[in-house]
C-alpha cells in the first residue's frame, strides 16, 4: 500500500502546513530577500578580498608541492631556487609546500633587504616543522638549533662566553697549531715533496675538527675517532634528509638494515659526546671558559642528556662549516692565480697579528663566503606579524624561506654574481654589503661566527703565505646539508 495512504487527512494537512506556510506575508518575503542579499554580499566580499589579496602576494612558482619538496631537498636545491629567482618570477615568490594549497603561505625571499628585515625581527621564529627532524641528531633531545623560548635562551646564554675575544684567540691558536702540524707531518712530506695531489676539503675539515676538539672540549681526538665520527654523521644526515622528504619513512625504516645502521650511527655519536663529557670531568685542572666547561658546569641543563645534545651540536656545527669555507676559498684562489699572488704578496712581511687587517686577504675571504656560502640552503622564519614591502603584503604566519646562495648571487645587488672577483670588496656599494651575511642575522645568528672568522683568516693566511696552490682536479659541487667541493684536489708548491 502506498505510504501516503497510511496518513489520515489531518496528518496530511499537518505535513503540508509544515512544508508550506499557510500564508506568505510581505514580512516573510522581505526577510527572505534580505537574507539572500546578505549572503550574496558576503560571498562577493569574500571573493573580492581573496582577489585583492592575491594581487598583493608575490607570484606563485608553477611547480607542484611534491616536485618542489623533491627539488628543494636535492643536491640541486640551491641552484633550483636561484634559477627561479632569475626567471620572470622575480626575487620574491611563493611556492607550494603543502597539497591543495592548504596551510600558510610559503614565500621565498631571494631579495637581500627583505630577507634581512625578516631575520632581524626578534619576534619571527623558526618553524618547528622544518627543524624538528634534526632533533634525532641529538637523540631526540631539543638543542640550540631546534628550540625556541626558555630552552634556547638558557643554552645560548650558557655557552656564549666561550666565543668572547679572549677565548676565541686561544681556540684559534690551537686550531692553527693543528693545521701547522698537518702541514709539517702530512702536507710537506706526502704531497709537496712528492708533487702529489691532495683533497683540500677532506684535509681541512679533519684538521679543524681536531683543533676544535682540543681547544673547545679539552679532548684530543685520534685519527680513528675522526674518521668514525665523520662516517656516522654522514649516515645520520642522509637519513634525516630522506625523512624530511617522506615522513612515513620514520615508521618503516627502523625495521630495515638502513634503519638499524642509522640507529647505530646515533648511538656511536652520542657515546662519543658522553665520552668527551666524562673526560672533562676527570681532568685534574680543567681550563675555564671552554665550551665544555660552560656546558658541563651549567645547572640550567636538566640532565646530562641535554648536555650531550649540545656537545654533539657544537662538535658538528663547528668543524664542517669552517673547513669547507677554507677549502672553497683556497680552491678559488688556485683557479685564479693572479688573485692568489695578490694575497700572498700582501701577506709578505706581516705578522700573524696583522693578517686580519690585510685588505687583499679580507677581500678574498668575503668573496669566498659570498660565492660559496656553505649554508647555501639558508633558513626559515615564520612571520609573527603582518608585513609589507613596496610591492607585496604578507600576513601573519607566512613561512619565509631565506636561501643564502640565491641571495648572495642576486644580479640586482651583485655585478657578475657567479664570478670570483675579490676586488669588488675594496670599495663595496651598499647593495653589495647587503648580501654579506653568511652567518645569518638577528637573535638566531651563528654564535660561533667570531671563532669561525678567526680560524678562516689565520689558516688561509698560513697556507697561502707558505704555498702556491694549483688545481689538479676541480672535483664536483655537492650540496647535502652543506655546500662542499667534493673531490677537489690541489697541488701545493712551497714558496
Amino acid at each position: 500500500m502506498d505510504f501516503m495512504n497510511n496518513f489520515t487527512i489531518s496528518n496530511r494537512d499537518a505535513l503540508v502546513e509544515l512544508m508550506i506556510p499557510p500564508t506568505v506575508t510581505p514580512l516573510h518575503i522581505l526577510t527572505s530577500v534580505s537574507v539572500m542579499a546578505m549572503t550574496l554580499i558576503a560571498i562577493w566580499k569574500s571573493s573580492n578580498d581573496r582577489a585583492s589579496r592575491e594581487k598583493l602576494l608575490p607570484p606563485m612558482a608553477q611547480c607542484g608541492f611534491i616536485r618542489m619538496i623533491m627539488k628543494a631537498t636535492s643536491p640541486d636545491g640551491p641552484w633550483f631556487v636561484l634559477r627561479l629567482a632569475r626567471s620572470a618570477l622575480g626575487t620574491i615568490y611563493r611556492i607550494r609546500m603543502t597539497p591543495f594549497g592548504l596551510g600558510p603561505d610559503f614565500v621565498v625571499a631571494c631579495d637581500a633587504k627583505f630577507a634581512q628585515s625578516v631575520l632581524r625581527d626578534p619576534e619571527n621564529m623558526k618553524p618547528t616543522v622544518f627543524f624538528k627532524h634534526f632533533d634525532s641528531f641529538t637523540g631526540d633531545t631539543p638543542s640550540l638549533l631546534t628550540t625556541e623560548g626558555h630552552r634556547w635562551y638558557h643554552a645560548r646564554k650558557a655557552t656564549f662566553p666561550a666565543f668572547s675575544s679572549k677565548y676565541v684567540k686561544r681556540v684559534n691558536l690551537i686550531v692553527l697549531e693543528q693545521v701547522n702540524k698537518w702541514v709539517k707531518e702530512v702536507l710537506i712530506p706526502n704531497h709537496v715533496e712528492k708533487e702529489a695531489p691532495f683533497e683540500i676539503a677532506a684535509a681541512l675539515v679533519r684538521q679543524v675538527l681536531k683543533g676544535i676538539s682540543a681547544a673547545g672540549f679539552e679532548y684530543d681526538m685520534s685519527n680513528e675517532e675522526v674518521e668514525l665520527l665523520l662516517e656516522e654523521w654522514e649516515i645520520i644526515h642522509r637519513e634525516i634528509a630522506k625523512r624530511f622528504k617522506n615522513p612515513l619513512r620514520q615508521m618503516i625504516v627502523p625495521f630495515t638494515p638502513s634503519g638499524q645502521r642509522y640507529a647505530l650511527a646515533l648511538v656511536r655519536s652520542h657515546e662519543f659526546a658522553r665520552k668527551v663529557l666524562k673526560n672533562y670531568r676527570a681532568l685534574e685542572d680543567p681550563k675555564e671558559g671552554t665550551i665544555i666547561s660552560l656546558i658541563a658546569n651549567n645547572t640550567s641543563y636538566e640532565s646530562d642528556d641535554d648536555r650531550i645534545a649540545e656537545i654533539s651540536l657544537f662538535f658538528h656545527a663547528g668543524h664542517d662549516t669552517t673547513g669547507n669555507t677554507l677549502a672553497w676559498t683556497i680552491l678559488e684562489l688556485a683557479k685564479n692565480p693572479s688573485e692568489q699572488s695578490k694575497v700572498r704578496n700582501a701577506l709578505q712581511g706581516k705578522s700573524s697579528d696583522e693578517w686580519r687587517n690585510v685588505l687583499e686577504l679580507q677581500c678574498a675571504v668575503k668573496e669566498g663566503l659570498r660565492l660559496h656560502p656553505v649554508a647555501a640552503g639558508g633558513t626559515w622564519r615564520v612571520l609573527k606579524n603582518d608585513m609589507k614591502t613596496d610591492k607585496y603584503f604578507f600576513v601573519k604566519g607566512t613561512h619565509v624561506y631565506i636561501p643564502l646562495l640565491a641571495i648572495f648571487r642576486n644580479e640586482e645587488y651583485v655585478d657578475k654574481p657567479d664570478e670570483f672577483i675579490p676586488s669588488r670588496w675594496i670599495d663595496p656599494s651598499d647593495d653589495l654589503c647587503s648580501v654579506s651575511f653568511p652567518f645569518s642575522l638577528g637573535r638566531r645568528n651563528c654564535m660561533g661566527q667570531s671563532l669561525a672568522i678567526a680560524e678562516i683568516y689565520n689558516c688561509l693566511a698560513t697556507l697561502i703565505a707558505g704555498f702556491e696552490f694549483t688545481v689538479y682536479d676541480e672535483g664536483k659541487v655537492d650540496f647535502f646539508n652543506l655546500l662542499k667541493p667534493v673531490g677537489a684536489k690541489l697541488i701545493a708548491k712551497k714558496v
